[in-house]
């Protein structure tokens, strides 16, 4: 049986990364192309991008994208990678530190998943 050849999205970017990315849960909204705005929860920031999940739409490299993080937007973008469930987006403009220093201090947290860990019981001897 013939493997397929898929064209492989990149998993990961070993270029220069254009500096440091600010760890933070803000809630966000994206539209891809022309369709419906979703909600996505943006994890890094930068002036230059953004590392985000929940984008369910299909998306490529060449799809434009517009974001809204917190109330800051539409700021336009482009895929840059996609991995477990994770998108890095490239701003097409970067974001000056007024405005990256407003979307950090403004947008509401993102909703964190509330997971009870469950505890297996072992069996005993005897």
């Amino acid at each position: 049986m013939a493997k397929l050849n898929r064209p492989k999205l990149a998993t990961h970017y070993s270029g220069p990364r254009a500096g440091p990315r600010d760890c933070v849960s803000l809630e966000g909204r994206c539209r891809v192309g022309e369709g419906e705005a979703t909600r996505i929860a943006v994890l890094d920031l930068d002036s230059g991008g953004c590392r985000a999940k929940g984008i369910t739409a299909a998306v490529t490299k060449v799809d434009p994208l517009q974001l809204w993080l917190g109330e800051i937007g539409p700021i336009a973008g482009r895929l840059r990678w996609a991995k477990r469930g994770s998108v890095g987006i490239a701003f097409d403009e970067p974001l000056d530190e007024m405005t990256l220093a407003r979307i950090v201090e403004t947008a509401a947290p993102a909703p964190v998943a509330e997971v009870i860990p469950l505890r297996r019981r072992l069996p005993t001897a005897g």
